[in-house]
């Protein structure tokens, strides 16, 4: 898949956190994060996180992140690269086999999968703790390795030959295709080309559809992007869950030991500034729902920042049910069948990035209302949504703004503690927020700087970034000629 998701499910118990680094115990204290947090940096450069989680019993979340994505995709014409070694990754040779790598992860039946974004890869394979070592072999075969070893060695010494590759730009052509069908990707592929019109932003994470089609005759391309981007100074391994650390950081070293690093080029994400809003019009040869998206670029991640803590809960303030833009289109004027910031919903939300990122709300319509008035009824919806963010430019005026806020607040911290339910999802939220800093404590200071907001927050941010010069609105509709 090329895009990543969080789940929210049970509420958590706020508890304490240790932060240990590398293995010795600094006094305990009482921290947002439940778990207590290893850190080592091997002398290659491979940041190891280890979260104890002994309550979760023989599980196992081994999690790489590497960081490249759609933005490491520089060259014109060569876009998708990054997509299409997360799946090469799961084609490595072990052992000489083409099948080597599946076969041995599916005999100790762990569940393996990995996205791709913008900025970052993650691999997310989970399995049995007793399977750290060694795996479960078929009678009469050698004994298989542990998830160690399978993922130390696919990373370090990935096997795969050009068979393998274009097999796999075949299976990314049909994954575009499927994805291409609904309408949200072209949506989104226009989005980007006006928001971005010279930075590697610019391209959706599965790439541009002609780089796509010409994907297998760029071989070479394609393993120099993973030999400068597969080096440990670039990736984070995460290992969650039923695990002594002591026991376990010793081995990860010896086995990442023999991985070398280089230092990846500097990606410069810059774009020329707009002059005013850009917008755009989108045909759809089906008869679908109309759209209308409005964007707004916002500021790199910064853990601690009030800009970064504000964009957390904005999706609240805008595109929950208790919203007022929510209920003006949902309700009010019944304008709208659904309205959303896409795929904000959780603590993985796609604005924090490297780069300036978009935050994009999107209402799907009704297809009677637009038969009935064309084009008004698209532009309509779209001063509302821009009248919507524009209102928060007084947000700290409302006589109920400090009650809202509070109650957004609490909303979003013990979200945030739900959405820590299992090992998988503790790795895969710490690794996302951790790249940034390389700080264990990130999600004790994300949390706490939301804490620390007040309305007057509000207000400035949506006076410094919710300007014409950053938003960005692209309609659709089954009519292209508006």
């Amino acid at each position: 898949m090329f895009r990543p998701a969080s789940s929210r499910v049970s509420l958590c118990v706020i508890v304490l956190m240790s932060v240990i680094s590398p293995l010795a115990r600094p006094q305990t204290v009482e921290k947002f994060f439940a778990y207590p947090v290893y850190k080592e940096t091997l002398p290659n450069g491979l940041d190891v996180i280890i979260v104890e989680m002994p309550e979760f019993k023989d599980v196992l979340s081994y999690n790489t992140l590497v960081l490249a994505g759609a933005r490491n995709e520089v060259e014109r014409g060569k876009t998708g690269l990054a997509h299409l070694f997360e799946h090469i990754l799961f084609r490595h040779k072990y052992r000489g086999d083409p099948d080597g790598y599946t076969d041995a992860i599916n005999r100790m039946g762990a569940f393996n999968n990995a996205w791709t974004w913008f900025d970052v890869t993650y691999y997310h394979p989970l399995t049995f703790t007793f399977n750290l070592t060694s795996g479960t072999a078929k009678a009469g075969s050698p004994t298989d390795p542990g998830i160690l070893q399978l993922e130390s060695e696919r990373f370090i010494s990935l096997a795969f030959d050009e068979k393998i590759f274009k097999t796999e730009t075949g299976a990314v052509l049909g994954e575009y295709r499927r994805n291409a069908s609904d309408p949200g990707l072209k949506i989104n592929e226009t989005m980007l080309d006006l928001a971005y019109p010279t930075s590697s932003y610019g391209h959706t994470t599965i790439g541009y559809y002609q780089d796509v089609l010409d994907m297998p005759q760029h071989y070479d391309a394609a393993v120099k992007f993973y030999q400068t981007y597969y080096r440990p100074n670039n990736c984070v391994l995460v290992i969650a869950g039923d695990v002594d650390p002591k026991q376990l950081m010793p081995m990860v070293r010896n086995s990442y030991s023999n991985w070398k690093a280089s230092t990846p080029p500097d990606i410069t994400v810059q774009d020329p500034p707009q002059s005013g809003e850009k917008r755009a019009h989108v045909g759809w040869e089906s008869d679908v729902p109309p759209r209308v998206s409005v964007a707004y670029k916002v500021p790199p991640h910064r853990t601690g920042s009030s800009e970064t803590a504000v964009s957390q809960i904005l999706a609240e303030l805008l595109a929950f049910e208790s919203a007022p833009l929510f209920r003006k289109l949902r309700y009010e004027k019944k304008t709208a069948s659904e309205f959303s910031f896409d795929d904000v919903s959780g603590p993985l939300a796609t604005y924090n990035g490297f780069g300036p990122r978009l935050m994009i709300a999107t209402a799907r319509l009704y297809k009677e209302q637009y038969a009935d008035r064309g084009t008004p009824y698209l532009d309509e919806v779209g001063r509302d949504i821009v009248d919507g963010f524009e209102d928060l430019k007084h947000f700290s005026s409302k006589p109920e703004a400090s009650s809202i806020l509070e109650t957004v607040k609490s909303k979003y911290r013990y979200d945030f503690l739900a959405s820590l339910d299992s090992p998988s999802n503790v790795a895969m939220i710490f690794a996302w927020y951790y790249r940034f800093e390389r700080d264990p404590n990130v999600l004790d200071k994300l949390v706490s700087s939301v804490q620390k907001l007040e309305p007057l927050d509000i207000d400035a941010f949506a006076r410094e970034f919710f300007v014409p010069n950053n938003r960005t609105l692209v309609t659709m509709s089954h009519d292209a000629q508006q």
